[in-house]
């Protein structure tokens, strides 16, 4: 008897085309990527270099062994946010505001880390509520905090700007030291973001001294950097220098495996700055083996191989850059990080635009299919129509161009502008020119 053929799997872009873009099936969408694989056809033939999670192929009966699993793991983070309500409940009951803060942003936390910023949010802020009304202002002052990282990672510049603020105020007004050095950071961290350097720097320095003054060797270290990544921006190689020695001497005595990673990859990009690829090249490896040493954050070794692949891309060895991004992508996939996805294909892209091979187009229309299924940030989807500009440029396709580096610019201009509107400003014009 002749046995059945085994029925071709299913990609994963047509699998998610029959996905509603609903909340409550997000943890679905990362458990098909998750589970989707390359087959032997396309891993070894002539697509092979083009392949992008979308491409990869997923069998039914895969996704149904895995899905108690995911159901159970629902189960348990609904079970998580409706305790955390319990405890906000109880802490009405009693009359401590304290208590029902706290568990609130416990709540929100948790939605955060399963990558649902809009769920987070609506818990911060009702935290944020309730602790208005608080005769002791530091769970307001935490909280605002707390909402402003949230909003900085979704590109939402003036809401961190002003939360952080507000809370710098009353930190300052309620002497909370940890508050005020935090605020300040995250002030710093904004303008940054948005090319204000000399506010960077007050706000940098502002921090650090309240941090040196309350004896606070972590922040003082953390903030420290932070001038490190500031003067490397602005090509303040001596500065950078003399601020990473600090912040590596500091975390190298406090063990702490994650900032030592993050001095190590600073370090690396100011090396690679001065034309120093073999330096480079050994403090990226190094700030690889501690990322590797901890779980505390977990797209942190998909950065690090990203600016590897940023110096392989320097020295004219994409090949090298494109095996790097390989490894990032399988590493974001497993973790399921699909904003690093997102990055690790605009820059595959780039590649091929630097190679002059106009395929690559498939690396940044797979990058915005992804942020199509996301909390997306304006940022986020800015770089990647910034670098799909520049591909369809260097290909000398300018009306295509064009069009991708307006929607750049209404992005960036919708997260309240910085350094990267203004590059876009200035390719259009010599699109234009």
């Amino acid at each position: 008897m002749t046995p059945i053929p085994a029925l071709p799997p299913v990609r994963v872009e047509q699998a998610l085309r029959v996905l509603p873009e609903l909340e409550a099936l997000a943890p679905l969408r990362s458990l098909l990527l998750s589970v989707a694989r390359t087959d032997d056809r396309t891993q070894w033939g002539s697509s092979a270099p083009y392949l992008t999670v979308g491409k990869r192929g997923i069998q039914p009966d895969d996704l149904r062994e895995t899905m108690s699993a995911v159901l159970q793991g629902i189960t348990g983070h609904l079970a998580f946010l409706y305790d955390c309500y319990l405890e906000a409940l109880e802490g009405q009951q009693r009359r401590d505001g304290a208590v029902t803060v706290a568990a609130l942003l416990k709540a929100g936390k948790r939605e955060e880390s399963a990558g649902r910023r809009a769920a987070a949010r609506a818990w911060y802020e009702t935290a944020l509520t309730m602790s208005e009304g608080l005769p002791d202002r530091r769970a307001e002052i935490e909280t605002l905090r707390i909402l402003g990282h949230l909003a900085m990672r979704q590109g939402r510049f003036g809401v961190a700007a002003r939360a952080f603020q507000r809370s710098f105020v009353l930190a300052e007004a309620q002497y909370d030291q940890p508050g005020a050095i935090a605020a300040a950071q995250g002030l710093g961290d904004v303008a940054l973001a948005q090319g204000q350097w000399q506010g960077a720097r007050a706000w940098y320095h502002r921090g650090a001294r309240l941090a040196e003054a309350s004896g606070s060797p972590a922040s003082v270290a953390e903030l420290q950097h932070q001038l490190a990544v500031l003067a490397l921006r602005l090509r303040d190689h001596a500065g950078a220098q003399e601020h990473l020695v600090r912040a590596r001497t500091q975390f190298e005595q406090l063990g702490d495996a994650v900032q030592m990673a993050r001095v190590l990859n600073t370090e690396g990009r100011l090396e690679a700055d001065l034309g120093r690829q073999g330096r480079a090249a050994n403090a990226y490896r190094e700030a690889l083996a501690w990322a590797q040493r901890s779980s505390g954050d977990p797209g942190l070794e998909i950065r690090i191989r990203s600016d590897i692949a940023h110096l392989s891309l320097r020295a004219e060895r994409p090949f090298e850059a494109e095996n790097e991004l390989r490894r990032a992508e399988q590493l974001a996939i497993a973790r399921n990080l699909p904003a690093h996805l997102i990055e690790i294909y605009a820059l595959m892209g780039r590649i091929r635009g630097i190679q002059g091979d106009e395929t690559g187009f498939v690396f940044f229309e797979q990058a915005l299919e992804l942020c199509r299924t996301l909390d997306r940030s304006p940022v986020l989807e800015g770089r990647v129509y910034h670098e799909y500009g520049v591909f369809r440029s260097q290909l000398g396709q300018r009306e295509e161009a064009r069009v991708y580096l307006d929607r750049a610019r209404e992005f960036y201009e919708s997260a309240g502008g910085g350094p990267e509107l203004e590059e876009v400003k200035a390719a259009l014009q010599r699109i234009s020119a």
